[in-house]
């Protein structure tokens, strides 16, 4: 099922939201997922399926991109994992940037 998601950074204050996981009906075509764009250096989401080997985006759910999850809860989708907490953010560079769910649809 898909999610929003609400990343807030603790150090600087970096807020957005994004879509996390593809619907009921599209799933297998269209599975947003959080990126770290590196021509814009900041965090959009785009879809998985068609995106996964360009190599201008550092996928959310690669660990260069997650710091410690302090044993908190991981968000999931299928074979796709997000760190709840610490995550890097791309406006201060630290590793603070922290998801919560906002919304299912």
């Amino acid at each position: 099922m898909a999610e929003i998601l609400k990343a807030n950074c603790k150090i600087c204050n970096y807020k957005t939201s994004f879509k996390y996981g593809g619907g009921k009906f599209d799933f297998q075509t269209y599975n947003p997922v959080p990126v770290y764009d590196k021509t814009t250096e900041e965090l959009t989401s785009v879809n998985y399926m068609l995106e996964k080997d360009n190599p201008d985006y550092i996928f959310y759910t690669d660990e260069q991109l997650k710091g410690d999850n302090e044993g908190k809860y991981i968000f999931q989708n299928f074979d796709l994992k997000l760190n709840q907490v610490n995550n890097y953010c791309p406006k201060c560079k630290n590793y603070s940037l922290d998801f919560r769910s906002y919304m299912f649809c």
